[in-house]
């Protein structure tokens, strides 16, 4: 009797560059699917230079950021083709989508012949500008409906927030008729995907480094740290400011911020003009395994709701407590008094007192690092998430 040939699998996301959670997540996955021996594993991205390598085809996409935009929206005919194309030469059994922001509608009807399963890395589906927020900065409990339209505006112009809202009803539509099953990376996000009647859903944390017993030897003393984007739905700016505040009460504080983006430049005016550049350190991108270990707890302070948060569990697994705003998997994952602090990003001064409370109190901040290293334990068992998601790509092809 032969054996049974490799299931063949194709992973789609936008770029292959690791320049956030959803990227790191996705070259991990595939790293962990080409060992399997019942798995022949490829891969499709976008990119400015078409160079495909042994098993990655690069889609090459326009220069043109308002081209980009409007492609996203409308059918591309000649993308469409090149897409079509490029997976049939593959000719996968399952398709695995991870963000799907470029030719988004060229892409899923080129996908509409095929099994395919989708990881939802963020509330873009849920909403049409991904933070799921309503004007008073609240979080929408029930997702985009026709009684919250205008609430989800995040201040676009009204002709820029229509077509924003046309792109993602109609990208929402094409979603629920070409993936078969989702997968998401926390409890939250099933509930919203389930309430809005995404069909198969599957909660299935990320892949998280597992890490050896922490260690408080190299912690520095009122030493905070914040690990991300420098973007308005990431808080940084409510961080700059109630850090600002923490400093009047005690001039020792520290925070390292090892990020970029589009807010650099304005935080780094208003750290100056408070005259903190020796309390708040802008590092750029930088490797954060060193930067866990010097801080005595890490900050999360998102507005915007995000899908899972890696940077808390990668500090839970180094053994150091977390700060993070008291929204989405932000409550899930930090258990308040426990594992680490929670704060109201609305509230002023609430940021600022929980700093206050672990600096005074390094013990408390070790003691709630020891605790969220044992529930980190408890996300961390990649064999078993591995084993879920063939299963989920068996189940696909099977109900085809």
């Amino acid at each position: 009797m032969f054996p049974e040939r490799p299931l063949k699998v194709l992973l789609i996301t936008d770029t292959q560059t690791q320049t956030g959670g959803a990227e790191l997540q996705f070259q991990h996955l595939k790293k962990v699917l080409q060992r399997r021996a019942e798995l022949s594993v490829s891969s499709m991205v976008f990119g400015r230079e078409a160079a495909p390598s042994a098993d990655t085809i690069v889609i090459k996409e326009t220069s043109s950021k308002w081209l980009r935009q409007w492609w996203r929206m409308f059918l591309q005919p000649f993308k469409y083709r090149e897409i079509k194309r490029a997976i049939e030469v593959t000719q996968p059994d399952v398709i695995h989508l991870h963000n799907v922001k470029k030719y988004t509608i060229s892409l899923l009807k080129a996908l509409r012949q095929y099994p395919v399963v989708q990881t939802v890395h963020d509330f873009s589906p849920i909403c049409p500008t991904g933070w799921n927020l309503h004007s008073d900065g609240q979080p929408c409990v029930t997702g985009f409906q026709a009684a919250c339209f205008w609430q989800h505006n995040r201040g676009y112009n009204p002709l820029t927030y229509l077509a924003l809202v046309f792109s993602f009803q109609r990208m929402r539509k094409l979603l629920k008729q070409t993936v078969r099953k989702f997968i998401v990376p926390s409890p939250l996000l099933e509930h919203y995907l389930r309430r809005n009647h995404f069909g198969a859903t599957l909660y299935l944390p990320p892949f998280i480094k597992q890490q050896p017993s922490p260690t408080y030897s190299d912690v520095r003393q009122d030493h905070f740290l914040y690990v991300g984007q420098l973007e308005i739905q990431k808080g940084v700016d409510i961080l700059v400011a109630e850090f600002a505040l923490a400093c009047q009460q005690n001039k020792n504080l520290v925070l390292k911020i090892a990020g970029v983006g589009s807010q650099k430049n304005a935080l780094q005016e208003k750290v100056k003009a408070e005259k903190l550049e020796k309390n708040i350190i802008f590092l750029g991108w930088a490797a954060p395994d060193k930067l866990y270990e010097e801080c005595m707890a890490v900050i999360f302070p998102s507005v915007g709701l995000e899908s899972f948060g890696m940077v808390i569990t990668e500090a839970m697994a180094k053994g150091r407590a977390v700060i993070g705003s008291d929204r989405g998997p932000t409550t899930w994952l930090i258990d308040q008094e426990n594992t680490g602090l929670l704060f109201d990003p609305l509230v002023k001064g609430d940021l600022c007192a929980k700093i206050i409370k672990l600096s005074n109190q390094p013990e408390l901040a070790e003691r709630y690092g020891k605790q969220g290293y044992q529930k980190s334990k408890l996300l961390l068992n990649e064999p078993r998430i591995v084993e879920d998601i063939i299963t989920l790509y068996r189940s696909a092809v099977k109900e085809s």
